[in-house]
């Protein structure tokens, strides 16, 4: 026989759990991304997630018991208790850290860069199609962001190349704040371009500093032209496998630019994006370094990757795992198969939407917002499975049974009367 069970005291203490939750998981991304693995990152989210959740729906069962029974809260609460953090935060620590490996495996896409040298264009022109030094405060920006794991240097260039960092490690805060303070302090714009000679500085400074084949990438922001050999240029780049990234910005009559900055890109496996105005420089760097970082599963993919029907539904099928890996914790700290069954597919079903609201809410300029109903769709489906999926009820005195010895546990000794009896079977 099965039936319908509801807790409504579960609901909203799975919905309490969720919120802090996804407000601990903020802090996390807020605080370690960049600076802690992706597979560490979501291992860490997905974890702390289901601590909470799961947490807070032993706590509902505790207090009102409507689904275990009152025989459960009074012999099996408090093993319960003592199952939640491996049952919780470590399966889903693992199961969250391998799912992240397996949604950042791309056999096709070389590794990230390392090395970032960053060219600004400081010549005559800039003040006229950069008169608020977008370009200096986009690079600013750009370093701030950086993980910490990287290299920066950034130059400013007209017909000579002048460096205000050369390659330099980001793992102290202080030496973001230096690069920023000397590009507010760099000179103004004067004299003519020579885009040439700017990037062979660069991958000259690039091979002083001992920056490996293939994780090496300039990105250099113009508003002109100069007369470049491209393929004696680029030919260094393209022998080390160092990409050139290149931003225009809009120069009425400047055909030749575009022409040469789309060249440089193409001819060393880069991009070139197009600003039409000079606000537009940050969200253009800003794309062009987003584009390379392997991103985790709970944001925007960007680049080649933004439409691709592979990731989209792997994400999907990544988080339906997710889900029913929630509702596998939840039956065992309540150490009951039936309930199992229930919140194995109520998780699974939670896990799917959830996944839906991330595939289809990204990207966004709020993605927060997203991962907020994602996470809240998640922890109140999953507390409604025994609604959604009705439970199997044993007969008499069948389903006491532990799945794990009672001794050493502090278990009252098993009874096999009418009274009090426990609905389903033991989990363990």
């Amino acid at each position: 026989m099965k039936r319908r069970k509801w807790n409504g005291l579960l609901v909203g203490f799975a919905l309490a759990g969720g919120l802090a939750g996804f407000i601990a998981g903020e802090w996390l991304l807020g605080r370690l991304s960049g600076s802690l693995h992706e597979t560490l990152l979501m291992g860490l989210y997905f974890g702390l997630f289901a601590l909470l959740v799961t947490a807070g729906c032993l706590l509902a069962e505790t207090i009102s018991p409507k689904l275990n029974g009152a025989n459960w809260r009074l012999r099996y609460a408090a093993e319960g208790w003592k199952w939640l953090v491996p049952a919780s935060f470590v399966l889903l620590f693992a199961g969250g850290a391998l799912f992240q490996w397996v949604y950042g495996l791309d056999f096709g896409r070389k590794a990230a860069p390392k090395d970032y040298v960053l060219l600004l264009d400081m010549s005559e022109s800039m003040k006229e199609n950069d008169p608020n030094m977008q370009s200096r405060m986009a690079a600013a920006s750009l370093v701030a962001e950086m993980s910490a794991d990287k290299r920066v240097g950034v130059a400013i260039f007209n017909e000579n190349t002048t460096w205000l960092q050369p390659l330099v490690g980001l793992k102290d805060e202080a030496v973001r704040r230096d690069i920023a303070g000397k590009l507010e302090g760099a000179p103004e714009p004067v004299g003519q371009t020579d885009i040439g000679k700017a990037l062979g500085q660069a991958i000259e400074q690039m091979n002083v500093s001992g920056t490996p084949a293939n994780r090496g990438a300039v990105i250099l922001i113009s508003d002109g032209y100069s007369e470049t050999n491209v393929a004696d240029v680029t030919a260094p780049y393209v022998s080390r496998g160092f990409a050139i990234h290149t931003v225009g910005i809009e120069s009425p009559g400047n055909e030749e630019g575009k022409r040469l900055l789309l060249q440089l890109a193409e001819a060393t496996g880069g991009t070139y994006r197009h600003a039409e105005q000079a606000e537009r420089i940050p969200e253009a760097i800003g794309h062009i370094y987003a584009a390379q970082q392997n991103g985790h599963l709970l944001e925007e993919r960007s680049g080649p990757e933004a439409d691709s029907v592979y990731r989209a539904s792997l994400r999907v099928a990544i988080m339906l795992v997710v889900g029913g890996l929630l509702g596998l914790s939840l039956g065992i700290v309540f150490d009951n198969r039936y309930l199992a069954r229930s919140f194995l597919l109520g998780g699974s079903a939670a896990g799917l939407l959830a996944g839906l609201v991330l595939e289809g809410g990204l990207p966004t300029d709020h993605p927060a917002l997203t991962r907020a109903a994602a996470d809240l769709i998640l922890a109140v489906v999953l507390s409604l499975s025994t609604v959604l999926f009705a439970v199997k009820e044993s007969g008499v005195g069948a389903g006491l049974r532990p799945f794990r010895p009672a001794s050493g546990y502090g278990r009252l000794p098993e009874r096999t009367g009418t009274q009090g009896e426990r609905t389903g079977k033991r989990f363990r």
